[in-house]
């Protein structure tokens, strides 16, 4: 494969996997396709700008790759030059191949952070490494991303440490497995500074789908060290955007129930009959799940809570709700418009249904989301009939007890 092959490649897969929305999904053939790609690459770069730059892109900050040295601080503004240049100097020696790096706006928009990949190899074997920069809300003062561990229910995780230092800053070491032979394993290390500052470092045992190696060529250690290096500081000294949350009405954040309390209200809503199980360690606020066993069958619920979804918006979400789904929307007496769904295991509709769902949204701005699949996991699905109906998913996701 060409330098230029492998150049277009990354900027397809930047475009192809821009991260879903947190908490738990309904399983499905899709999702589970969706989160086998993200564990196994999990490097969100940006998306749309990505696409839109493989049709007449000029590389303007395409690194020199004769280089090992760092670019120094910059002058005007942050260059691709720099950024791939400061990553090779954090590395340990080896050889170093296909590097490229993009500054402010030279590759996404300038409210992008800038963005350096590159492949290196410690003699073992080639990997992948990919860092990328952005602004976050800071740690503790609202719905910051991964700034915490995933939760090992939601996805498969080999391990993860989760540090949070003495100036405030959290950082985050996980490791992912592969999920099948010819899948690689990905480590990534996110650091998110006490001033909103993010940075994120991939990195893979092998290169452009191809496993190269057992396990990826820096330890967790170097991994962090270069993710937390002050040689970034001139990156954030330039790159000072506020962050850019989504939109909330003041004073009317509120903090996603505990899992404890979900599964209380869960509990009381299942239909006559129907038994529930524990389930494991429950860890993410504002989400649950249980197993339930009703008519002799037994499946796996989830349930999602986000309070006060659609206050703070920009435009009102009731309009254009359910819009997507292809059973149609119920609006009750007092309000809630509520729709369900079946994901199959094609995107096509065709194969048998591996999940179940249905979703709500409350007048209070409360959504609801429930799942129900068979398997031990939320990212595992069997065919078979589920315990409960598609209504009476609804019946649950819909219920006032969910409002706050």
């Amino acid at each position: 494969m060409s330098f230029d092959d492998r150049f277009a490649r990354i900027l397809r897969e930047a475009a192809d996997l821009a991260p879903g929305p947190p908490g738990p999904a309904l399983v499905g053939g899709a999702e589970r396709r969706g989160r086998r790609r993200r564990a196994r690459r999990h490097a969100a770069l940006t998306a749309g700008a990505c696409a839109l730059a493989l049709v007449g892109l000029t590389v303007t900050g395409a690194a020199d790759l004769g280089s090992r040295d760092p670019a120094g601080r910059p002058g005007d503004r942050i260059t691709g030059t720099f950024m791939s240049g400061t990553l090779r100097s954090l590395l340990p020696p080896g050889q170093v191949t296909d590097v490229q790096g993009f500054g402010i706006g030279e590759l996404t928009a300038p409210s992008r952070g800038p963005i350096a990949s590159l492949v290196f190899d410690d003699g073992r074997g080639r990997g992948i490494v990919r860092l990328i920069t952005d602004r976050v809300d800071p740690p503790g003062t609202g719905d910051t991303a991964d700034t915490r561990c995933p939760d090992p229910f939601q996805t498969p995780t080999e391990s993860c440490e989760r540090t949070v230092r003495p100036d405030g800053s959290v950082l985050v070491v996980a490791k992912y497995p592969s999920r099948d032979p010819d899948d690689q394993r990905n480590w990534v290390v996110t650091y998110t500074g006490a001033d909103g500052r993010r940075i994120r470092v991939d990195e893979y045992n092998g290169a452009y789908d191809t496993v190269t190696r057992e396990e990826p060529p820096l330890t967790a250690d170097q991994l962090a060290a270069v993710a937390t290096s002050p040689a970034w500081d001139p990156v954030f000294e330039q790159f000072t955007r506020d962050a850019t949350p989504r939109p909330t009405a003041p004073g009317t954040t509120v903090t996603p129930p505990s899992p404890d309390l979900l599964l209380g209200v869960l509990r009381t809503l299942l239909p006559a009959g129907a038994e529930p199980h524990p389930a494991g360690e429950q860890q993410t606020r504002g989400t649950a799940h249980l197993l339930v066993t009703a008519d002799g069958r037994t499946s796996m619920l989830s349930v999602r809570v986000d309070p006060r979804w659609a206050q703070g918006l920009d435009h009102d979400p009731r309009g254009s709700y359910g819009s997507g789904s292809e059973d149609p929307v119920v609006r009750a007496e007092d309000g809630t418009l509520s729709f369900t769904r079946e994901d199959h295991a094609s995107k096509g509709g065709e194969g048998p249904a591996l999940s179940w769902g249905a979703e709500a949204l409350h007048p209070d701005g409360t959504r609801v989301t429930v799942g129900e699949w068979n398997g031990t996991t939320g990212y595992q699905a069997e065919p078979g009939e589920p315990a409960l109906t598609k209504e009476r998913l609804r019946a649950i996701a819909a219920d006032p007890a969910w409002r706050r």
